[in-house]
């Protein structure tokens, strides 16, 4: 007996229990439950019913036959009756009263009273809603919940044990592809199918997926992410050229985040291939910045004294905290937003320097939020975001945009502040602005 609990029982309500069937038990037991205390008082309220109606028929019968006892008794006292007449009425009426009561207890005049109550919209109606509450709460959750996403959170969250196991991760592809057969718009499903193929080293296949992904994810942030490992895909994929495919990409990324750490990962190792030690150098310190964690942070480091070495001045930096930006320009931003300009907390806002007259990616730009005003601003050639940074320019001019879309795109609608050109000299200390946010983009 205990070897076949163990061996029958036991594993099988394990697996009755686990995943979807746990979740259709429960909500069969809840649906059950609710048919029971709804039908429970409708149909103590039909046997009360029937109940009430014999009782208050009866009593009324009772109260005819004593009036009519009452008036018989009457005529007899006044010498209206004899008494063999008062005996033969009096008879009468208890024979009349005893057909009366026999009548309402009689099975068929309850049988109809009861099909009557049971055919009552007041009875119905709660009996029909109980029984359409199955299907149509599955119905309405299958059109506006998130069973989807669920099921993709719990596949990530299992893809972390998977490791670097083909067979594994190919079994969670095909999951999430389940996912998007369902769902062909769900951004994170296709964004992990991705991932896994890079996992597999099929690089073309997951440049498809993340390309499809960045379309359907609205998080700028997140979309921003998602186009970074797009971007780093395409590279492999054109043998580590830096083509105009993935110079595109990379520019809309930066729109989004101009601080996108995939994006900065491939603009330092592009140009540490291309031996821009200097530039290599640039982007990696900005992601050391950042605080990544130990283990990220010393491999860093690691390829920045390697990168410093390769440029020939042998300077090693101290440390993660050593500021890159002693010897460089530098531009300092004492940035507040207009009272009227009542927006959102998390509302973004882009400060950006710009060579007047030039085309492409700004000189420098970071990425904060209207909580975050006022506050000082420094810009320096750490947020370069493009092959040029501030000591390459004689003249910038700053602007500060509040993007209503959470991107770098300037559209109508946005505010916007853009400073005066601002000469620039390495030699000066910073350069100092105070700017106020305030227009309206028309």
């Amino acid at each position: 007996m205990v070897y076949l609990l163990k061996t029958i029982c036991i594993p099988t309500l394990t697996t009755i229990l686990e995943g979807d069937n746990l979740f259709w038990i429960l909500s069969l037991l809840l649906v059950v439950l609710a048919v029971f205390f709804v039908l429970l008082p409708v149909l103590r309220h039909k046997n009360t019913t029937i109940q009430i109606g014999l009782t208050a028929r009866n009593t009324a019968n009772l109260i005819i036959f004593q009036e009519r006892a009452k008036e018989l008794e009457q005529d007899f006292k006044e010498g209206l009756l004899d008494q063999d007449q008062y005996n033969s009425l009096k008879a009468e009426l208890e024979r009349t009263l005893l057909t009366d009561v026999s009548d309402a207890a009689d099975e068929p005049a309850a049988n109809i009273h009861h099909n009557a109550s049971m055919r009552s919209p007041a009875k119905l109606i709660p009996v029909v809603a109980v029984m359409l509450a199955l299907p149509l709460s599955y119905f309405l959750y299958d059109l506006w919940g998130f069973r989807d996403d669920l099921a993709v959170a719990e596949i990530f969250e299992r893809s972390r044990t998977a490791g670097d196991n083909p067979a594994l991760i190919r079994d969670q592809i095909f999951e999430l592809g389940a996912v998007v057969e369902r769902d062909p718009k769900n951004g994170w499903a296709l964004y992990f199918i991705a991932r896994h193929l890079v996992t597999l080293g099929q690089m073309p296949e997951a440049a498809l997926f993340f390309e499809r992904a960045a379309q359907f994810i609205e998080n700028p942030v997140d979309q921003a992410v998602v186009l970074g490992q797009y971007a780093q895909a395409k590279y492999i994929i054109s043998e580590q050229q830096m083509t105009e495919e993935v110079s595109a990409i990379i520019a809309q990324a930066q729109r989004l985040n101009p601080n996108e750490p995939a994006i900065l990962q491939l603009l330092g190792a592009d140009a540490f291939i291309n031996q821009d030690f200097q530039a290599a150098i640039t982007y990696w310190q900005r992601l050391l910045n950042m605080g990544p964690d130990a283990e990220d942070a010393a491999f860093l480091q690691s390829v920045i004294d390697q990168a410093q070495q390769m440029l020939g001045g042998g300077v090693m930096m101290a440390s993660p905290a050593a500021d890159a930006t002693a010897n460089t320009t530098r531009i300092e931003v004492s940035l507040s937003i207009a009272p009227e300009v009542q927006l959102p907390g998390e509302t973004r806002v882009f400060v950006s320097a710009q060579q007047p007259g030039a085309g492409g990616p700004p000189l420098a730009a970071k990425l904060l939020t209207i909580a975050d005003l006022p506050a000082i601003i420094t810009l320096s050639d750490a947020d370069a975001v493009g092959p040029f940074n501030l000591s390459s320019a004689q003249q910038v001019a700053i602007v500060a945009t509040v993007s209503l879309n959470g991107t770098a795109d300037v559209q109508s609608g946005d505010y916007q502040v853009r400073s005066d050109t601002v000469e620039l000299d390495s030699s000066t200390p910073p350069v100092r602005l105070q700017m106020m946010i305030r227009d309206l983009v028309p």
